[in-house]
């Protein structure tokens, strides 16, 4: 049981995510820290950096390669990580601007929601065969 667990797509699904929101939280602390960008710039940099090295790895590891329909793949992908982006910038900014909270406080509360957004769009749109499908046929 725990050997199949090991091998799962959300065990995979978690180590690029942990390693990605640690790359993302890092990146964060650079640019307001070191380039004094303002939390919600260096949210959006951060974010979109970060998001490359999720869709590779996502792609090569985590969920089912079809192998075709890339660009269809390619553009939910893009779709809903915009989505996600707009939900981290939106809990970055009450966090921050409304509620006088510490940046990094507020990245932990977005990153909580934008995993979960994440990880059931990208198994049941993104890298899903028939939805791809469905999108290609049109």
């Amino acid at each position: 049981m725990v050997k199949k667990f090991l091998q799962g797509t959300f065990f995979r699904y978690v180590i690029v995510g942990v390693t990605s929101a640690a790359l993302e939280t890092l990146l964060l602390i650079v640019f307001v820290e070191q380039f004094a960008m303002t939390p919600l710039m260096g949210n959006l940099f951060a974010f979109l950096i970060t998001c490359i090295l999720n869709y590779l790895l996502s792609r090569k590891w985590v969920f089912e390669r079809t192998g075709e329909r890339k660009r269809v793949e390619f553009a939910l992908f893009m779709f809903f990580v915009t989505c996600g982006l707009l939900i981290s910038q939106l809990v970055m900014w009450v966090g921050v601007d409304r509620w006088h909270q510490d940046y990094l406080v507020s990245k932990l509360v977005a990153i909580f929601f934008v995993v979960i957004w994440n990880f059931f769009t990208r198994k049941y749109f993104v890298f899903n065969s028939a939805v791809k499908g469905f999108f290609s046929k049109r």
